[in-house]
């Protein structure tokens, strides 16, 4: 009998094949809003710009049929945008993009539009939250009335998720998309290294998409990290979402590229835990500064064991998984190999 092959167990993305190359061409372009670099066939684009204002989000309120949070930064976002042709990649305007190319892109306003909404959006998406004090509230407010006629209102106005717990992974246009892939995972040592000349930041920006303080209970924050080094870029969104005395959840989306490679690996994760069950890991007990640090709490929270909130159906951003985009080629061979890769004998 014919023994089966050993299981493929998931290898790290590829390494930069420009590693022995670490001064890469790049020009870099900085205005007071807009932060532009072109290396090879990417430019990628950063634009910060202040809260919408009143005219603003009466448009986005609209359009999304939601409340926005308390600071939104409507006008931001982290664009990426490859062409298989680094002459047309030189030359390439917003207004006139290479037919091939693929473009990548992080904004507030996508972002949102996946926050649920409408009638019953706890039990037809999952992750309904209540505060700590929800259910000594809704006892009251079936006895009492205000001092009107009106009596106390249960629901709100427009139902939505108000912790704003978006699974926004960014945008892809373009010719190909992210496909599911057991066989690939972020190449954690290289991205860990800091060789001062092979892993030089050559561009960097922290670009912030949406807060808001969830009624002082607690802090619902959305922003977007790039780096670039002389081998590839590294992306990761962080959705941190902290309800007082309730819970925690992360939801990261990191995404790598090696230049001159043909893959773009995805990775995104969800995690959620109880509030007391992060709290108990402070030095100090009375010093609760800490669980208001992202990358504190999310190195807590990778120690516990996942803890969902039992309120209802889970919230849908838990578990993990990996994901690879192959870049279309000038030649045209990405698409064929793609194809061959699908046919199954």
């Amino acid at each position: 009998m014919t023994s089966l092959p050993p299981p493929q167990t998931p290898a790290p993305a590829s390494f930069p094949s420009t590693s022995n190359n670490p001064n890469p061409h790049y020009s870099i372009n900085k205005t007071p809003n807009v932060h532009t670099i072109k290396i090879g066939q990417w430019e990628i684009e950063t634009i910060k710009k202040p809260i919408l204002n009143g005219k603003e989000i009466d448009v986005a309120e609209k359009s999304l049929n939601l409340p926005l949070p308390e600071m939104t930064f409507g006008n931001n976002s982290l664009s990426l945008s490859y062409s298989p042709s680094p002459s047309s990649s030189s030359s390439s305007t917003s207004n006139d993009k290479d037919e091939n190319g693929v473009q990548l892109r992080f904004d507030s306003i996508q972002a949102l539009s996946g926050v649920a909404t409408g009638e019953g959006w706890e039990e037809r998406v999952g992750g309904g939250v209540k505060v700590s004090m929800a259910e000594k509230w809704s006892s009251k407010s079936s006895s009492n009335s205000f001092s009107g006629d009106s009596p106390i209102p249960t629901k709100p106005v427009k139902p939505h998720d108000w912790t704003f717990s978006t699974c926004y992974s960014g945008s892809v246009s373009g010719p190909s998309s992210f496909k599911p892939s057991p066989t690939h995972s972020l190449p954690l040592p290289l991205l860990a290294r800091q060789d001062p000349i092979l892993d030089r930041i050559l561009f960097y920006d922290d670009v912030p998409l949406f807060e808001d303080e969830l009624h002082d209970n607690g802090e619902s924050i959305l922003n977007v990290r790039i780096r670039v080094m002389p081998h590839s870029f590294f992306i990761l969104s962080r959705l941190f979402l902290r309800v007082d005395n309730v819970l925690f959840r992360i939801h990261d989306v990191r995404v790598y590229h090696a230049f001159g490679s043909d893959d773009i690996v995805r990775e995104v994760s969800g995690m959620e835990v109880g509030y007391d069950q992060v709290k108990r890991h402070l030095e100090k007990p009375s010093d609760l500064s800490p669980l208001t640090d992202p990358n504190w709490v999310y190195q807590k929270m990778l120690s516990l064991p996942s803890a969902p909130n039992q309120n209802g159906k889970p919230w849908p951003g838990l578990g993990k998984r990996v994901e690879v985009l192959r870049l279309p080629r000038s030649d045209g061979l990405g698409g064929i190999k793609d194809g061959l890769e699908s046919v199954k004998i």
